[in-house]
């Protein structure tokens, strides 16, 4: 497999009938390559009921428009044939049509490459770690004609009395929703393909939550501005200072915080694009893709933030090397996820020790930035009269989720907002 580019001259046999090069006509020419404007070409080798197959691609502009659909015909050859080649895919359909079924686990392998096109890598990657763990050894010999509403509901008691390994308990309903979730969309790639008739994991539906109230530990937690000022008076890095402060302000996720560039920030006009974050790769390693959901955001840059970010900057530029594309925290090389999260127990311990007296609460990266965020944008947002529709739309911008999403994450924050103004008054 590689690429290639046309040549402009063919091979023919003289009369002698030895092989000789000539110049291609321009009739030849202009055919082959849509009148000069295409000439690079792919060919891959792929396999089909066994037997190898050689495939030539159509021709494209740029050598890097071929690199790219060599790579989409790598993942699925059958499936990018089907849809780019009137040629050979008559002979693909014929093949697949007299090819003996494939069991479960060659058919989940289908699916995954067919991820891989159309959706994050790392939204594959997640469905199959999952398939591997709790689904491949049970059902992967099974057979597409295997499936029924019996099997999958048998696969439902399964998972519902399976304990986890790491904490030695029963897994969560939502986790266990999670794992439903891969089997929906397994179970709804082989019912388009035709391998059976109904989705019966829909049937089967999720796992329903027991039916008891919530402790107070599985709320959201947060930090107030009080709390995150506190916070920060301990901070004697300026780095850290200078990331736990945009963090607080912005309310990024983990992944886009890490994948930002300076080239994101515009610090003439106050802006930043969030359009990257790191995630997992198929075979579990990290990459920079499209952040959640697929849509970028340019959001404001909080004032509160902006003379960290340009001390920041200032501070790369002095670095031999210095490039806009360089990541904003981190420089040359994306910060380590894992500093991230030592670094904060290392400094809500400082603050323990500081403060032995107060009530400290430690919180994740998400905790620290996104739900407080939100909550800090909630109450600024009642104060100076905002409705809460208003509110709800301007944290799903800064936050890059849907209005439906935040309300159903933060409905409770302005449950307890109203009920503490209710006892204001009735005081």
């Amino acid at each position: 497999m590689s690429i290639h580019q046309i040549k402009k001259y063919k091979t023919i046999k003289d009369k002698n009938r030895n092989k000789i090069q000539v110049a291609k006509t321009e009739k030849e020419w202009n055919k082959e390559t849509k009148n000069g404007t295409a000439t690079f070409y792919f060919s891959a080798r792929y396999i089909i009921n066994k037997k190898t197959k050689q495939y030539k691609s159509g021709v494209f502009s740029l050598k890097r428009e071929a690199k790219d659909e060599e790579r989409l015909f790598l993942n699925d050859p059958l499936e990018y044939i089907k849809t780019n080649s009137k040629r050979a895919k008559i002979n693909v359909l014929d093949a697949i049509e007299n090819s003996s079924d494939k069991n479960l686990n060659e058919y989940f392998n289908d699916f995954i490459n067919l991820e891989m096109q159309h959706n994050r890598e790392s939204t594959a990657y997640g469905h199959l770690k999952i398939w591997n763990k709790h689904f491949s050894e049970e059902i992967g010999d099974l057979f597409s004609k295997d499936i029924t509403l019996s099997l999958t509901q048998q696969i439902h008691e399964n998972l519902n009395i399976k304990i986890n390994s790491r904490t030695n308990t029963l897994y969560a309903t939502s986790t266990k929703n999670t794992f439903h979730s891969t089997l929906v969309d397994f179970y709804d790639y082989l019912y388009k393909n035709g391998k059976i008739e109904i989705n019966y994991a829909k049937v089967v539906g999720q796992f329903k939550s027991p039916n008891i109230n919530k402790n107070e530990n599985q709320k959201i937690k947060y930090q107030t501005e009080e709390q995150f000022n506190l916070f920060m008076s301990i901070v004697d890095d300026p780095y850290w200072y200078h990331f736990f402060n945009f963090l607080f302000w912005h309310g990024c996720r983990k992944g886009e915080q890490r994948a930002l560039r300076i080239k994101n920030i515009n610090l003439k006009y106050s802006t930043i694009i969030f359009n990257k974050t790191f995630s997992r790769n198929r075979n579990g390693g990290e990459m920079i893709g499209a952040i959640k959901n697929g849509k970028k955001r340019n959001i404001y840059l909080a004032r509160q933030s902006k003379k960290n970010i340009e001390n920041l900057i200032n501070f790369y530029k002095h670095m031999d090397g210095f490039s806009e594309e360089w990541f904003l925290f981190g420089g040359s090389i994306a910060i380590n996820k894992n500093r991230i999260e030592d670094k904060l127990k290392y400094y809500y311990k400082k603050l323990q020790e500081k403060y032995p007296n107060r009530e400290i609460i430690a919180l994740t990266h998400h905790e620290f930035g996104r739900h407080s965020h939100a909550s800090y944008l909630l109450n600024e947002g009642l104060k100076k009269g905002l409705s809460i529709e208003e509110i709800y739309a301007i944290i799903a911008q800064r936050l890059g989720d849907s209005i439906d999403v935040i309300k159903r994450t933060y409905a409770h924050l302005y449950e307890e907002e109203s009920n503490d103004k209710a006892k204001n008054i009735l005081n």
